[in-house]
């Protein structure tokens, strides 16, 4: 009986897990730039502006020259203001796109009906974070129910249309050879504050990519017990948001 020959592993076979680490990696970050940073500049940055815009036609000329609980000064529009507005938007977007792809195990139901409990749950939690009543926003600007529907429908529409901007671009054939990257590498260089995100996404992508070679998650996310509780826990944080922003609106209809 002759003992069997056992032949060390090569570089390549040793490198393969990180390369595929590496890629998969890659491929999530790609997926965060693309999806992530042209919605949240569209629906955060865009459509924060168009709000406070419309917000300073229906109050009255009073709140000209005020400083917002946000930093922005109210009537006064300067491009390094809006740009650091569409900044903050490519932020917000990336942020978004982590986020939805945390939560998109957990919806339930069809198409439709996951996008509802998406936006009611953002409109929610954003909204009740957005919203607060020791502040001058929502007692300066009129009608002051008018300001709190739109900095809750905003929040509700960015969880709509970051769920379809990721689902889209996950679908979508990536472009070979350096042109899979040229997209993100524009929309990078144009806002440039993600790059603190980006770097901070990609640890934690890493490091669960890396648990998944050992674990089989998708296995452990079927079983009902894990699912139930994941569910509880998305719930319970929206309803937690909305009664928090239930209970500012009540305090600002006080004092209005």
């Amino acid at each position: 009986m002759t003992d069997a020959t056992i032949t060390p592993a090569t570089d390549t076979e040793q490198a393969a897990p990180l390369l595929v680490l590496a890629r998969a990696t890659a491929r999530a970050i790609r997926v965060l730039i693309v999806a992530g940073v042209p919605t949240g500049v569209i629906v955060v940055g865009i459509g924060s502006r168009l709000a406070m815009f419309v917000l300073r036609v229906t109050s009255s000329d009073r709140v000209n020259g005020i400083t917002s609980d946000d930093g922005f000064i109210i009537g006064r529009f300067t491009l390094s203001g809006t740009y650091n507005l569409l900044m903050l938007g490519a932020a917000v977007g990336v942020i978004g796109a982590a986020a939805y792809q945390w939560v998109r195990p957990w919806l339930i139901g069809p198409g439709w009906f996951r996008s509802v409990t998406l936006a009611c749950a953002s409109g929610a939690v954003v909204g009740s974070m957005l919203v607060h009543a020791d502040g001058i926003d929502f007692r300066l600007l009129d009608p002051w129910w008018f300001a709190i529907a739109l900095f809750v429908v905003l929040p509700a529409l960015f969880a709509v249309a970051i769920g379809w901007a990721v689902d889209h671009v996950e679908r979508r054939r990536v472009p070979s050879g350096y042109r899979r990257w040229a997209v993100p590498a524009v929309l990078v260089l144009a806002f440039p504050l993600v790059l603190v995100l980006l770097v901070l996404a990609s640890l934690i992508a890493a490091a669960w990519f890396a648990v998944r070679q050992v674990v089989d998650m998708s296995s452990l996310a079927r079983r009902p017990a894990v699912a139930l509780t994941m569910r509880v826990v998305w719930f319970g944080v929206a309803v937690l948001g909305a009664l928090a922003l239930a209970n500012d609106i009540s305090e600002i209809r006080q004092v209005n």
